[in-house]
């Protein structure tokens, strides 16, 4: 069982997806077959004009190159119809930044479970090249006066059994650009190889989508920019919405530019495809991270006569750094989460998390004009077991002075999850159909507080490839039995996508919500007191848990760790356990009602 005491650690591990690290380097390298710069409208890319399919190649475009985009990228280019035969003869990933560069806000790490190994295991990835492997949730805490020692034998685990343990399986910790950089291999390799395997994936940066509309042959369009210039658009079969939380593919669909009477599940497209959004605790709050100079170690402290040595930092713990400010708003907790090769490179980040009216956002005390300055004195005050001057460059902190950070979203999904062209009778169209779709945050976003952004991103990809798998054995047994099928091949794809997908992400929304919103210590009354009933739910469904011997379910946030199990049967575990709650409740009131009035 896991036991109170470590709790707050386990649910701490969980924000691992929204935290920034080190410097990116470039998905789309120079010399790789992932970097393309020619023109995205070609020969290729314009739809046939005398109505024959097999003059123009079929192609799917994904908009956005992040781990989303990239992994439904390689999942497409293995698409089979019939046999051996490849779907997509290319595929395209269009994304809007000209080159990956450190941004603070902008550059996450994350925790790959055993959900998001589903596709890195799928596809020969590994992980171990560029991430850290780990069995378990450790973390030491370093006292925020330096006359109290740290202590680096005392270290906070998760507790867990064998059994547990197993289910959880091991995690990997890595920067989201080396994620990105894997993904990019193993696509790069397959290009490389060119054995007819997989569909050719090209990858074109500064180019930015400006919508997504039908043509008149019932194919997508994708008109997009380029260093300032419009104009210029693809033609695909299919298109994947993997461009993020404020995704330009899904407001498309929204604005109603695909006509119901062409194109299924496009009625009441501001209904269907409006996002459905959820304020939790954890929305609003800002992060920002700094960067720290290689070999960084933590000073022992105390008043011993070693209080001078230093203590490096094992990669394979998170380490927690309070502040001596205790106000509502100067305190700091910095989290360091493990790294493969913190030393390597321009070194490891701290991770900054707070309420947006903390002092670090103010303008007024942390200046953005003096190139850093105030901002390492507020530190040096706030820590004043470290020298910042020693362990943070300058031009690191002229950087950290003028990045605005970013917010954790709200909880938000989209109702519907893909449109998909109608089968037509007339000469100079498509017989396998056409559709857009949608997965990752531009479909699903949510604060970092489950550590399942990355991952359940993954899971659309493998799911999205699935549905195809699903579609291409149908196609072949209706062609052994000459029953037509009832849907184009690219609208039963999509048909079965969403049937599997969408309550996961209803389901996973819903966890979102109340997985762990308050693990970020948020100073407020308000909060304060919406943290105790938070945890007095936790430890109830806890003890009824251990009190039932495992018959009543654990708390949602702790059945999230068996990947076996789907959102979806989380959810439903525990909401049934939440209305015999809340019923018993209802019961007891209506019972002490009854005696008081002598009913």
């Amino acid at each position: 069982m896991i036991h109170f005491s470590t709790l707050l650690l386990l649910f701490g591990a969980f924000v691992a997806d929204a935290f920034p690290v080190e410097n990116p380097s470039v998905a789309g390298r120079p010399g790789s077959s992932l970097c393309v710069h020619n023109p995205v409208v070609g020969a290729n890319t314009s739809p046939s004009t005398n109505g024959k399919e097999a003059s123009r190649k079929k192609t799917a475009v994904i908009v956005g190159a992040g781990p989303a985009g990239l992994a439904a990228a390689l999942v497409l280019s293995k698409v089979k119809k019939a046999g051996s035969t490849n779907f997509f003869d290319r595929v395209v990933v269009l994304e809007d930044a000209p080159k990956e560069s450190y941004d603070p806000s902008r550059a996450y790490f994350y925790n790959i479970n055993k959900r998001g190994q589903r596709f890195t295991d799928a596809f020969d990835i590994d992980l171990t090249k560029r991430g850290l492997e780990v069995t378990e949730f450790a973390k030491r805490v370093v006292p925020a006066d330096p006359t109290d020692a740290f202590d680096e034998e005392k270290i906070v685990r998760q507790n867990l059994s064998e059994e547990e343990r197993k289910r959880v399986g091991n995690m990997y910790w890595i920067p989201r650009h080396e994620l990105v950089e894997e993904i990019a291999d193993s696509i790069d390799a397959a290009n490389k190889k060119n054995d007819g395997a997989c569909a050719n994936v090209e990858l074109l940066r500064g180019v930015r989508c400006t919508h997504v509309e039908p043509t008149d042959e019932g194919l997508v369009k994708i008109a997009i920019e380029r260093n300032g210039d419009d104009g210029e658009y693809l033609v695909a079969d299919l298109c994947v919405g993997a461009d993020g939380i404020s995704s330009i593919v899904r407001q498309s669909l929204e604005d109603g530019r695909f006509d119901p009477e062409e194109w299924s599940n496009a009625k009441n497209p501001s209904k269907k495809f409006g996002l459905k959004k959820f304020t939790t605790p954890s929305t609003g709050l800002r992060i920002k991270g700094l960067c720290i100079l290689p070999n960084f170690a933590i000073p022992k402290g105390g008043t011993g006569s070693d209080a001078n040595a230093k203590h490096q930092l094992e990669n394979r713990y998170n380490y927690s750094l309070e502040s001596a400010t205790k106000g509502d708003t100067d305190a700091l907790n910095l989290i360091f989460l493990p790294q493969k090769n913190p030393n390597a490179g321009t070194g490891r980040t701290v991770n900054i998390c707070t309420m947006p009216g903390h002092d670090i956002w103010d303008t007024n005390k942390l200046r953005n004009d003096d190139g850093g300055r105030s901002a390492k004195a507020y530190f040096q005050k706030a820590f004043p077991r470290f020298d910042w001057d020693e362990i943070v460059s300058e031009d690191e902190w002229e950087l950290f002075a003028s990045t605005e950070g970013s917010r954790f979203p709200q909880c938000q999904y989209s109702p519907s999850l893909y449109v998909s062209s109608k089968p037509r009778d007339h000469e100079g169209t498509t017989t396998d159909g056409a559709g857009v779709v949608l997965i990752g945050d531009a479909l699903h976003a949510f604060p970092p507080d489950l550590g399942q952004g990355v991952n359940s991103a993954f899971c659309d990809a493998m799911v999205l490839g699935e549905s195809f798998e699903e579609a291409a054995s149908d196609a072949v047994s209706a062609a052994s039995t000459a029953i037509d099928p009832p849907k184009s091949f690219v609208a039963r794809a999509l048909n079965s996508y969403q049937a599997k997908n969408r309550p996961e992400t209803r389901a996973l929304i819903e966890l979102a919500r109340c997985g762990a919103p308050y693990q970020y210590n948020q100073p407020s009354k308000m909060m304060k007191l919406g943290k105790k009933i938070w945890m007095a739910n936790v430890l109830l469904r806890l003890f009824l848990n251990k009190a039932t011997l495992g018959l009543s379910p654990k708390p949602a946030i702790l059945m999230m760790m068996d990947s076996r199990s789907s959102f979806r049967k989380i959810m439903r575990k525990a909401n049934t356990l939440t209305a015999i709650l809340w019923s018993s409740l209802l019961l007891c009131v209506v019972s002490l009602i009854r005696s008081r009035v002598g009913v």
